[in-house]
């Protein structure tokens, strides 16, 4: 492990995860060897949450062997204020008994670490987002849309590497998940109950996630169908969102989009139909693109673009 670099630790929070890895930020890359992943009872109580949080980075931390650490970087799902570190999650659902604690000011004391290191945080999906136009800086494109399909419908749009999270050529903070669809919003439809749903109503079974019916994908026309529809009715909505942006690619992760063989035709057709065709990348890095990401959050070029515009619901 070469000392010769700018490390950050990057922090990716899920519904049921942790994951943290030092990122050689010069590199672009995880240290692998300073990875550490653990399971989180996302309902326990705050000293268990913080708990399992701050044993997962001490077991980053005492890997990185006294590299020089700048920081740490969260990607974090909201409601979460990220100018302020305060968490936002509702008491009763995910992490709501973190509701209202500044993570920073609670989790810095629990840590391993000689020194008081800075933590930024940035949301979960734009973490991705960011990672992902990083990574692939070197293809050329200036406008992604990047998006998640999973748990939830994450978005973010990247613009030169940097998130846009106002004016007329995004929704409000960038985001795409709340926007009103058919009978419900789009985080409704465009996410693993809603692809669960979809199949219950047209067969009477309820499965157990997207992977089961991407298995029944090959026999099964009702599976078939719910691809087809989800890839179709993907495309409708996001046509509008790429043409404002001008987007050049399309860069889909999350577990859904490793179903891509399912809906990827039908979501190609759509957007062919709709004026819009324009590459479709699917993630490589997943969960550690958000990690490599969220690390941008000490490159100072890119935080003097972001820190004012950074959602505080």
């Amino acid at each position: 492990m070469s000392a010769n670099g700018t490390y950050v630790v990057g922090v990716d929070i899920g519904g049921t995860h942790i994951s943290s890895a030092v990122v050689d930020v010069q590199q672009k890359k995880i240290l692998e060897e300073t990875y550490a992943t653990s399971h989180v009872a996302n309902l326990e109580p705050y000293e268990v949450i913080m708990e399992t949080w701050a044993s997962t980075l001490n077991k980053t931390i005492n890997a990185s062997h006294n590299l020089a650490l700048e920081g740490i970087g969260f990607a974090i799902p909201g409601p979460f204020n990220y100018k302020k570190g305060i968490a936002l999650y509702p008491e009763g659902f995910k992490y709501g008994a973190l509701n209202e604690v500044r993570v920073d000011h609670d989790l810095k004391p629990l840590l391993i670490t000689s020194e008081s290191l800075p933590i930024r945080f940035l949301n979960d999906a734009t973490s991705f987002a960011v990672g992902e136009a990083w990574l692939a800086e070197e293809e050329g494109f200036k406008r992604q849309l990047c998006i998640t399909l999973g748990t939830g419908f994450g978005a973010g749009f990247i613009e030169n590497g940097i998130p846009v999270v106002n004016g007329r050529n995004v929704p409000p903070n960038g985001c795409l998940w709340n926007l009103p669809y058919k009978d419900g919003m789009a985080d409704d439809y465009f996410s693993t109950r809603g692809c669960i749903n979809a199949y219950e109503e047209l067969s009477g079974i309820e499965v157990s996630g997207v992977w089961e019916l991407a298995k029944r994908f090959a026999f099964d026309p009702l599976a078939q169908k719910v691809f087809e529809d989800f890839g179709k009715d993907l495309g409708d909505f996001l046509a509008p969102w790429l043409k404002k942006f001008h987007a050049d690619a399309l860069v889909m992760g999350g577990n859904i989009s490793k179903s891509y063989a399912c809906f990827g035709q039908s979501l190609q057709a759509s957007l062919n139909e709709n004026g819009i065709p324009i590459p479709i990348r699917i993630s490589n890095h997943m969960e550690k693109g958000a990690i490599i990401g969220c690390t941008r959050v000490f490159d100072s070029h890119f935080w003097k673009n972001v820190k004012n515009n950074l959602p505080e619901l």
